[in-house]
């Protein structure tokens, strides 16, 4: 039992596994406190926040000057809604390293207005001047973007996304180029081929678990109602993007279809159901749920999985929120998501869209007792009258002090959206994306969908 162990656990995302080894290294009363940082960070990656920020402040306690426990520390703070005390200490990271990009992002996302025309100077001083990875590289030209959009220099703002896109894209190449190949190549041609294999009939109804599934596009509007969900007087948990199912899918089929001889033409998508549902129970049983039978999965990318979901819980409930689809992709282009391989071009993001939208449809048609579509304006218009409908949909007691849940102390989000989850629901800006889309007119004649006019 050692800490190599577990961090090889982190990194394969196996955080119930990482957090036994952690917890055993912690009672043998170690010298080395390093143990406190990475049951920080595994805390964190389990929607524990509490712990999380308990074992980041021992291991500061022992290393007060440590730039990736600050900076960790910051974060929590930050999706936990603790946002003056976030600042304060991307603040104290700046102030032991002036060159910390992560901590100007921080500061930018916790105050558009935080990062002024002397700080983008400087910025594009360390840009110019200081050897950077790629990743820092991607998150200078990302927030110099966000300059020339205030500015309104939209061709300039371009500019500086594509060379945060490709930065970004090449600063995590191998895993981006694998996760591709997954969501074009096996996935999209897969998704309703899956054989499931050894079901064992005893088990299909999981002892009456009901959970939801929010569903569809990043930016379509999932965090605020994974938020008034959370919010029920049932008290049901989230376990935000949590990718357990995909996780335990790509666990079965991941060593054929990444080995070097693999043949797509030739693959057959076979699941061992009980292997799969024993996965996913004990991934579930780590994250922070409240125990109940009812709980909130936010792994956008679940309406791939359907099929192989509704085998394991056919009790579940798929909300599928989506917006404009022109907005859809401005929004997605514009956004810091460094974690999507597909979200870091327009052809990609294009490709992507296009494959949700069949599979979608297809889904829709076959399990329409079970999924209910959500459109982000018209939610925005009659939050109220939507949101018994939804309460409804998803057996919940509805109440319209539910609609405060802005003002819940305990409302935590991972998610680009922490900040927009902690005021009233505003109206749907339909004007806000529009002086980009001529940057989309290359593609109009590819999909159907893409109506620019």
């Amino acid at each position: 039992m050692n800490l190599l162990k577990g961090q090889k656990f982190l990194k394969k995302k196996e955080f119930g596994k990482a957090l036994e080894i952690f917890k055993k290294l912690e009672k043998k009363d170690l010298k080395d406190k390093t143990i406190f940082f990475y049951l920080g960070l595994v805390h964190f990656e389990l929607n524990k926040y509490d712990e999380s920020i308990n074992y980041y402040n021992k291991f500061l306690k022992e290393q007060p000057n440590s730039l990736a426990a600050l900076y960790n520390l910051a974060l929590v703070k930050q999706f936990a809604g603790k946002l003056k005390e976030a600042q304060e200490i991307y603040l104290k990271v700046l102030g032991i390293n002036k060159f910390n990009i992560r901590a100007y992002y921080g500061l930018y996302m916790l105050d558009t207005n935080f990062i002024n025309n002397d700080i983008f100077q400087n910025l594009i001083k360390i840009k110019n001047y200081n050897k950077l990875n790629l990743y820092d590289e991607g998150l200078i030209n990302f927030l110099l973007s966000k300059k020339e959009k205030k500015n309104k220099e939209y061709k300039k703002e371009v500019e500086y996304l594509a060379n945060y896109h490709e930065k970004i894209f090449n600063s995590n190449y191998s895993y981006n180029v694998s996760s591709q190949f997954y969501y074009t190549e096996i996935i999209n041609r897969y998704f309703d081929k899956v054989k499931i294999q050894k079901i064992d009939k005893k088990h299909l109804n999981q002892k009456g678990f009901e959970p939801i599934f929010i569903i569809g596009l990043p930016r379509s509007g999932s965090t605020l109602i994974e938020s008034i969900l959370t919010s029920s007087a049932e008290k049901i948990g989230t376990v935000g993007e949590c990718h357990v199912v995909n996780m335990s899918i790509i666990e079965q089929i991941g060593p054929t279809i990444f080995s070097k001889n693999f043949d797509k033409d030739q693959f057959s998508f076979d699941i061992n159901f009980e292997k799969l549902r024993q996965n996913i129970k004990t991934k579930y049983s780590k994250l922070d749920r409240n125990n109940n039978q009812i709980f909130v999965d936010k792994s956008l990318e679940n309406f791939f999985n359907i099929d192989v979901i509704m085998k394991v819980f056919p009790k579940s409930k798929f909300l599928h929120t989506y917006r404009n689809k022109l907005d859809s992709v401005i929004s997605i282009y514009q956004s810091m998501l460094p974690d999507l391989s597909w979200a870091h071009s327009f052809e990609d993001i294009l490709t992507y869209i296009d494959n949700y939208l069949k599979v979608m449809h297809k889904f829709k048609s076959k399990y329409k007792e079970n999924i209910m579509d959500i459109e982000l304006e018209n939610f925005t218009q009659n939050s109220e009258e939507l949101g018994k409908k939804i309460f409804k949909f998803c057996k919940l007691t509805w109440s319209k002090d539910t609609l405060n849940f802005y003002k819940r102390k305990n409302l935590y989000s991972k998610t680009l959206s922490f900040k927009q989850i902690r005021s009233k629901i505003s109206l749907y800006d339909n004007k806000r994306y529009k002086p980009y889309f001529h940057l989309l007119d290359p593609y109009k004649n590819k999909y159907d969908w893409l109506d620019i006019n």
